[in-house]
């Protein structure tokens, strides 16, 4: 079964993206998105060395949304067609789907919060350094939260970043990207029916997450939530401080 690819027939939303012309599905946040992008803009031609950090980020942010919703798409068809244990190589691809949707799902903070740091660098230098190589990989979400924290103590900024942070939907990607990418492909526990009943949807080894149609699309909801809320307030945060 081949990965789900991308084209424009199937998303939703009407306009593409102006940082590099995706067209993204409808619970994708465009609104906020393209206007953080708006007031970030200028200063490609005042602050650049800066300001390739950001668009790098939020070019990351709208990849890696589209990546999570064609791994998700390319998992729930698999279920659908094959069952949650089907044949080793069909077993292979969903869970090829299975640790692309969780990467990307996660990856989309880790580049909200990166990029998050290349604004505060655009009005507070040397709080948010960025000069070098080693700079860049230092930045996290949990350093940046403490950067904000120090340049702009009581804005609405920090407490909104730190809910993110502190979301048990976030909890959830970062544990299980962690596991797939440093420690482990799990396996599933599969229940049987006892007459009637229909046996439970069976069981990933990492939380004992249910394998079920709805497993990806609830997850890609709070991915969306998170996302929404985290730029909603940095629209704020962006028109307050540049405006």
């Amino acid at each position: 079964m081949s990965a789900a690819r991308y084209t424009p027939a199937m998303s939703e939303s009407a306009e593409p993206l102006s940082v590099n012309g995706l067209v993204m599905p409808r619970d994708f946040p465009v609104a906020s998105f393209e206007a953080v992008q708006r007031r970030i803009q200028p200063f490609a031609q005042t602050q650049n060395d800066l300001y390739i950090h950001f668009a790098g980020a939020w070019n990351a942010i709208s990849y890696r949304y589209l990546s999570l919703v064609d791994d998700g798409e390319t998992f729930t068809g698999s279920l659908k067609k094959h069952g949650s244990s089907p044949p080793a190589v069909e077993r292979y691809n969903q869970e090829r789907a299975l640790f692309g949707f969780f990467s990307n799902g996660f990856s989309v903070f880790e580049a909200f919060f990166y990029g998050m740091f290349a604004i505060g660098a655009l009005v507070k230098p040397t709080l948010f350094p960025l000069t070098t190589a080693a700079d860049q990989q230092r930045v996290t979400p949990a350093r940046t939260i403490d950067a904000y924290s120090r340049a702009f103590p009581g804005d609405a900024i920090v407490a909104s970043m730190s809910g993110i942070y502190g979301d048990n939907a976030f909890k959830e990607y970062r544990e299980i990207r962690n596991v797939l990418t440093h420690r482990s492909a799990p396996g599933r526990t599969f229940f049987l029916s006892i007459g009637s009943a229909e046996a439970p949807a069976s069981q990933w080894k990492i939380r004992n997450i249910p394998l079920d149609e709805s497993m990806a699309s609830t997850r890609r909801a709070h991915v969306s939530m998170l996302l929404l809320r985290a730029l909603d307030a940095t629209r704020d945060f962006t028109d307050r401080t540049f405006s």
